[in-house]
Formats: C-alpha cells, sequence, structure tokens
C-alpha cells in the first residue's frame, strides 16, 4: 500500500510537476505560447492549484531561471570546499555533470528568458536583478578557485562571471540548436580555455 503524502511532499510534488510542466512548454512554444492554463493541464493540476503554489506565470518562469543557476553554483561551491589538491579539483571540476551543462534543454528556456527580458520591461529588471546575484556569487567562486590554484584572475571575477554565464548558455544553445548534446566536458574545458586556466600536472 502506497503511504499518502505529508501535505509539505504533496506540495513539493506539486511545485516540482508544475515546474517540469512550465519548462517543457516555454522551450517548445516560447514565453508567449505556454499559457497558465496549459502549464496547469499537462502537469494534471487545475488552475487554481498553479496559483496555490505561483503567482504569475513570469514568477514561474524566473524560478526555472533561478534553480537553474543555483544548480550550477552548488556543484562548484561544494567542489571548492573540499580540502584536495589543484590537480584533482580541476579533474571534477572537469567531470562535474552540472558545470559542464548537461541541463540540454536549457538552452531553448535560456533564449526566451533573454527575449522576454526585451519585450517586458518589468520582467527585465526582474532579470537584471537576479543575474546580478548569480554573478556576485559566481564571482566569488571564481576568486576562490583561482586561490585555490594559487594563481592571479586574468581579470575582474565578476567580468569573469559574466562571461562564464554567457559562455554556458550559448553553447547549451548551440548544442540544441544542432539536434545534439554537446561533447561530453566541452563547456567545461572552453570555460577553463578563457579563463586560462591550462591542465596542470597531475590533471586529467
Amino acid at each position: 500500500m502506497k503511504q499518502r503524502l505529508t501535505r509539505q511532499e504533496s506540495r513539493l510534488e506539486t511545485r516540482t510537476r508544475l515546474l517540469d510542466s512550465a519548462a517543457q512548454l516555454f522551450a517548445r512554444g516560447g514565453y508567449e505560447g505556454a499559457s497558465v492554463d496549459l502549464i496547469a493541464e499537462s502537469a494534471g493540476y487545475s488552475k487554481g492549484a498553479f496559483y496555490s503554489n505561483f503567482e504569475s506565470k513570469e514568477a514561474i518562469f524566473l524560478e526555472l531561471l533561478d534553480a537553474h543557476k543555483r544548480r550550477e553554483i552548488e556543484a562548484l561551491a561544494q567542489l571548492l570546499a573540499q580540502d584536495i589538491p589543484a590537480p584533482e579539483l580541476l579533474s571534477q571540476i572537469r567531470n562535474s555533470e552540472t558545470i559542464r551543462g548537461s541541463d540540454f534543454d536549457f538552452g531553448l528556456l535560456s533564449a526566451e528568458f533573454q527575449l522576454q527580458a526585451c519585450r517586458d520591461k518589468s520582467f527585465a529588471k526582474t532579470y537584471a536583478k537576479l543575474h546580478r546575484t548569480h554573478r556576485d556569487t559566481m564571482a566569488g567562486l571564481v576568486t576562490k578557485l583561482f586561490a585555490k590554484l594559487d594563481r592571479k584572475p586574468p581579470s575582474d571575477p565578476k567580468d569573469l562571471a559574466d562571461i562564464i554565464m554567457a559562455l554556458t548558455t550559448g553553447l547549451s544553445l548551440q548544442g540544441t540548436s544542432m539536434q545534439g548534446p554537446l561533447r561530453k566536458g566541452f563547456v567545461t574545458e572552453a570555460i577553463l580555455l578563457v579563463l586560462g586556466i591550462e591542465p596542470i600536472e597531475g590533471d586529467r
């Protein structure tokens, strides 16, 4: 007999299914093509269930962006928190699924975020604020990475963070448009190349 979910577990499951539904619909039909009705119906819920979890379509759209960026940042933060030699650290970074951009559908979603920011000034302000938050966090991790490698960053860490985020998004979109995933590890290798971090003895 299947155990009944608690109210909190049920609410989390509903939010997760709504987010999954929204991600698929936004990627397939764009921001304008995915209505609240469609998102709720595709997830198997009513419109009321949607609004009990998200105040608007814009809110769920931004949560998708925030969740994706946080996954990338948290994965790198966990690696940098380890007390391991530099070669092993670089090896683990290269082998990290999350960091190397394995979220195939995010290429299309990221393009939609950019387009919606161009169309809607209100959305653009919220989007810019969220971007700055993630950029500043990533800049801190970039600083920590170079410190662990005992190297000096080649430019302002915030500029490097912007480059990393743009490169990850662009390559993800390129992989989507080419109708196939990028070569394993390609995104991370490209980022390390741009950062000027060559393989060191013992890496690989």
